[in-house]
């Protein structure tokens, strides 16, 4: 195209931002604007334009990045991961106490990220794009892989093998509905108690319910039958 000073220039091309725009705000705050919003609003109220808006950019950089809603909201998800990721227990602690640490941690997580399994759900597993719900897939094969790795045989002296992914969806359930029922859960409660220390509790029950569930159990017949009855 040539300007009236019979210089030329090159278009620019369809929702392409300008230079300046791509290196005041990237990728990662694109995705850091999104999180903010899924803080406090249900994953299907928020768009593209309220995203951009809380980044402080225009949409169309939003879609420089991030080619649809589904791909951005699934890049969103990944970011949750990978930060949940980093405060996983020590892999030299014990299963039991690996599997402690993990389901007190997810309660945690499901207090943090409110959305999480709302945005993974609706906005990703079930996503028109054949490449996000493979991506989702992915993400899940994952977490159950690790959770086949506390429940390996060979460590079954410290707890019982289990199905990796019935274990990983009741420990999700447990933590999500705790988060979710809170309206229902509160008014229930004998007397009052901080957010804070109803979660604590409520934590320490269900560690123990699972561990307690999950530790191995001796043959109490057999026990019984061997020790010398009385005189």
């Amino acid at each position: 195209m040539t300007s009236k000073t019979g210089s030329t220039t090159r278009k620019r091309g369809r929702g392409r931002p300008h230079h300046r725009s791509r290196d005041a705000v990237g990728r990662g705050g694109i995705i850091a604007a999104a999180r903010k919003l899924l803080q406090r609003l249900p994953p299907h109220r928020v768009t593209i334009v309220m995203i951009a808006r809380r980044a402080g950019v225009d949409p169309a950089l939003v879609r420089y990045y991030f080619s649809s809603r589904e791909k951005l909201f699934l890049a969103v998800a990944e970011n949750i991961i990978a930060t949940w990721a980093a405060h996983h227990p020590s892999p030299h602690a014990g299963p039991a106490e690996r599997l402690a640490s993990h389901v007190s941690g997810m309660v945690d997580f499901a207090r943090s990220v409110r959305s999480m399994q709302r945005l993974m759900i609706d906005e990703c597993a079930e996503a028109r794009s054949p490449e996000v719900r493979k991506r989702v897939k992915e993400l899940n094969d994952k977490a159950v892989q690790g959770y086949a790795q506390l429940f390996d045989q060979n460590q079954a002296d410290a707890l019982e093998p289990v199905d990796p992914l019935l274990a990983y969806v009741a420990i999700i359930g447990m933590a999500e509905f705790f988060v979710a029922a809170q309206s229902m859960i509160v008014p229930l409660l004998p007397r009052k108690m901080s957010d804070n220390e109803l979660a604590e509790r409520y934590k320490k029950f269900i560690v123990k319910l699972v561990l307690d569930g999950l530790r191995p159990r001796h043959d109490t017949a057999s026990c019984a039958s061997a020790s010398p009855s009385g005189g």
